[in-house]
Order: C-alpha cells, then sequence, then structure tokens
C-alpha cells in the first residue's frame, strides 16, 4: 500500500506537502509517543504505521477527484480502506482511530 509517484517533493507544491507531513507526524507523536519508535517514512514520502496483526496504516498523498489530497489507507477484509479526511487534525484523527480499532482486535 506504500503510495508511489512525486507527490511530496513535486515543485508545484512548494515544500507545502513535506511541511504538511511533518506537522502531521507531529501531531500524531504528540497524541502517542510511542509511535516513535514504529513510524517510518515509505519510500514515496508516506507515513507508515506498522500494525501489530500485520500489514500497515499509511498517510500519504494522492491525486483524486482531479486534486492533490491527503489519505489514510488501512488494511480491510477488502483488502483496503481509504479514507479522505479534511486537515492535518482530520488525518491524525482518522489514522488514530484506525490505529486504537486494530490494537483492540489484535
Amino acid at each position: 500500500m506504500v503510495f508511489s509517484g512525486p507527490t511530496l517533493t513535486h515543485p508545484a507544491s512548494g515544500g507545502t506537502a513535506l511541511h504538511e507531513r511533518e506537522q502531521i507526524r507531529a501531531l500524531l507523536l504528540e497524541q502517542r509517543p510511542d509511535l516513535e519508535q514504529r513510524m517510518l517514512v515509505g519510500p514515496s514520502g508516506a507515513l507508515v504505521i506498522p500494525l501489530p496483526a500485520g500489514g500497515s496504516i499509511e498517510i500519504g498523498r494522492m491525486r483524486r477527484r482531479g486534486r492533490v489530497r491527503w489519505v489514510v489507507v488501512s488494511p480491510s477484509a477488502d483488502g483496503a480502506s481509504l479514507r479522505e479526511p479534511i486537515g492535518p487534525g482530520g488525518v491524525v484523527r482518522t489514522a488514530l482511530g484506525v490505529l486504537r480499532e486494530s490494537e483492540v482486535h489484535s
């Protein structure tokens, strides 16, 4: 589930995507300091949180409906679930909700 493509480093983004990713990372660590040792940056620049039962939560940017958006991708019974929260706070809430749910079921 690692996103491909230059969406994090595209010159048109003016570095905003990298700043937003670091903001999301900081907000995640503020609420869950234990993620410091688990969270990785994938090859595409997506934040990756490995899950205890296997798979991972990935937070990245992808083109959806004509524009680049932050998305949270997680394993599901059908393969993967894609969520499109609004703003960094929404991304963090969504990712932490998925993480809590996976911890309950593992």
